[in-house]
């Protein structure tokens, strides 16, 4: 297997998702899967429309810090509309928008059709879609951790009703509704290789973040400054790589224990197992909760 190959990033020869894990669920009929899906998806999207609403009128007020850096008081306006697109927070809550929209989508045309837009893709295409997968369930904590343990100073009861809710969706919803992706769909572990998609991505922000400092005039996250010292952004970044393969690791972890205990990869196996009977009808045993050296099939020709 060739390491740069769709086979090596989880698209085998045989087809992409042959058991429509992305659209389906072991837990809940497609039509809720959809239906949860599409809910996520008008949250995402009525929580940044609402954001920018009330900040081209207000201001809002939050103080952060850094291991090494002071408390600070962050003050954003109007102009903090534009400059969210350059902060990984806010990129990440869209992401989950727009993921959930076309998710939800797929699903819902697979609980009428038994098929999905997603099925009949390019490959290219489907590829993304796997690694979509893969971000969407994995940097949402990595905002929720970094956050919450390293930059939030507080008081939580000096923050305003806006502030308390969009600090709320943004840094802790986001990972409610990344586990919502990993307990629900039917989807498998991911291709180990798709922990070098996760760096890579880490490293393009990074190039993105000293661009908006260069275009933007600031920084957007204070431990990128020098002016706090080239040491403190090495260990930064160190810290963030080494908490994104932790978050890559346990999240592995949990689709495997959901996949152990929904049954799902011997419901599969049990799925390839066609009998063929002397009238030409056939099934499978799809729906069997048993081993395959467990099962014995007699025909009795009359």
């Amino acid at each position: 297997m060739k390491l740069f190959s769709y086979e090596a990033y989880g698209l085998p020869p045989s087809g992409f998702d042959p058991h429509k894990t992305f659209v389906r669920s072991s837990l809940i009929s497609p039509l809720v899967l959809a239906i949860i899906r599409a809910v996520l998806a008008l949250y995402c999207f009525t929580t940044i429309i609402v954001c920018y609403s009330w900040l081209s009128h207000n201001y809002s007020t939050t103080n952060l810090q850094d291991v090494n850096i002071s408390s600070y008081t962050l003050i954003t306006g109007s102009r903090g509309i534009g400059q969210s697109f350059s902060f990984f927070t806010y990129l990440t809550f869209w992401s989950l928008g727009f993921y959930f929209l076309f998710a939800s989508i797929h699903t819902f045309f697979y609980w009428r059709r038994n098929t999905a837009w997603l099925y009949s893709w390019p490959r290219p295409l489907q590829l993304l879609h796997s690694f979509y997968y893969t971000t969407m369930t994995c940097f949402p904590f990595l905002v929720s951790i970094v956050f919450w343990g390293t930059m939030y100073s507080g008081p939580w009861s000096a923050l305003g009703k806006f502030e308390k809710w969009i600090n709320l969706s943004v840094h802790g919803l986001n990972s409610l509704f990344a586990i919502t992706e990993i307990v629900f769909p039917s989807t498998k572990l991911a291709p180990w290789s798709h922990l070098s998609v996760l760096l890579v991505v880490l490293s393009l922000y990074l190039g993105l973040s000293y661009l908006t400092r260069w275009t933007g005039g600031f920084y957007v996250y204070e431990w990128m400054n020098p002016a706090h010292g080239w040491v403190s952004i090495v260990v930064h970044i160190l810290c963030y790589t080494g908490g994104i393969i932790a978050i890559f690791f346990l999240v592995q972890g949990a689709i495997w224990v959901r996949v152990y205990l929904t049954g799902e990869k011997r419901k599969e196996e049990a799925g390839g197992n066609l009998v063929k009977l002397a009238d030409g009808s056939q099934f499978t045993l799809a729906s069997a909760f048993v081993s395959k050296e467990e099962v014995s099939i007699s025909v009795i020709r009359v």
